[in-house]
């Protein structure tokens, strides 16, 4: 450690502050040429750890440098290789959790950042996010702890971010993994008080997984009445609905067909695909509001 780098953390470590001259200090002594060592990634990490209030500028400095550190200064650059990936979560995941806002915006840049990252880097920030939404800790709100529960608008920045970040092995898909993570953030939080956005990414991320390596058969007009009928009528069980539905595989043309959309190929519906998405939907006996949004949009497309 320099000699100019050991007074300033020294300072740092004693009064707990990242304000902004804290961290135009640090930026000119770690990052005069844009490159930063292990030793100096790893005190960051350390002074980051250690600030009781780190602010805005600090947690701009911090996820660049890191980000830089991990995408573009290894080689090939872009690419986050398992070694990295494997330092990022070990240096993040002291206790078993995310513990601030910088660290989780860090996982989403490097995801965001990256032409190519390993799948788990992604699983373990949306394991974060998760947490953060299911058990009401976490770093994605400043001040007042998260609320068990509920799903903000900052949740689902975070969530829809990593989703589709460019990182992942396929950035235009959403795998079963990940959809049925998002089904279980929507039953935790269907008492709670969510942003408005939560509904929207949740029915076109579950059109995307759905649709991924199949297509949707359009539902003829009165298919798609006795659909928004079946969403209407309270009293209308989940099961019985999938019943008629897996009942209509096979039938021909003109048939009392299809009474839900569901994934189809050339060669007809895609069983697996419907036994997973009843599945889903009847865990917990009723349609609630999403679920309810979801089938309109898919009997919409």
């Amino acid at each position: 450690m320099t000699k100019p780098l050991d007074d300033i953390t020294a300072m740092i470590a004693q009064s707990r502050a990242l304000g902004p001259d804290e961290t135009l200090a640090l930026r000119r002594v770690v990052w005069p040429d844009g490159r930063i060592t292990a030793n100096e990634a790893a005190i960051l990490f350390e002074l980051n750890r250690a600030s009781s209030a780190p602010s805005s500028e600090w947690v701009d400095f911090f996820v660049e440098a890191i980000t830089v550190y991990v995408v573009e200064q290894a080689e090939p650059r872009g690419y986050v290789s398992d070694e990295n990936a494997g330092w990022l979560m070990a240096a993040i995941d002291q206790d078993g959790k995310v513990e601030t806002l910088a660290e989780l915006e860090l996982l989403v840049k490097v995801i965001e950042k990256a032409e190519n990252a390993p799948e788990r880097l992604k699983h373990y920030a949306l394991e974060q996010i998760r947490r953060a939404v299911l058990q009401g800790e976490g770093p994605t709100r400043c001040g007042g702890g998260l609320i068990p529960g509920c799903i903000g608008t900052a949740e689902v920045r975070l969530l829809r971010r990593v989703l589709y970040a460019t990182g992942g092995l396929a950035p235009a898909h959403i795998s079963r993994e990940e959809a049925e993570l998002l089904f279980a953030i929507k039953d935790a939080t269907l008492g709670g008080q969510n942003a408005p956005e939560w509904q929207t990414l949740f029915v076109q991320a579950m059109r995307l997984h759905l649709m991924a390596d199949q297509r949707f058969r359009a539902l003829s007009r009165e298919d798609a009445l006795r659909l928004h009928a079946f969403m209407a009528d309270t009293k209308a069980g989940v099961g019985s609905f999938f019943g008629r539905m897996f009942q209509s595989i096979g039938e021909p043309a003109g048939a009392a067909a299809k009474a839900a959309p569901v994934p189809a190929t050339d060669e007809g519906i895609s069983e697996e695909e419907d036994s997973w998405l009843q599945a889903m939907v009847e865990a917990d006996g009723a349609l609630d509001p999403l679920e309810r949004a979801l089938l309109k949009a898919l009997a919409e497309d």
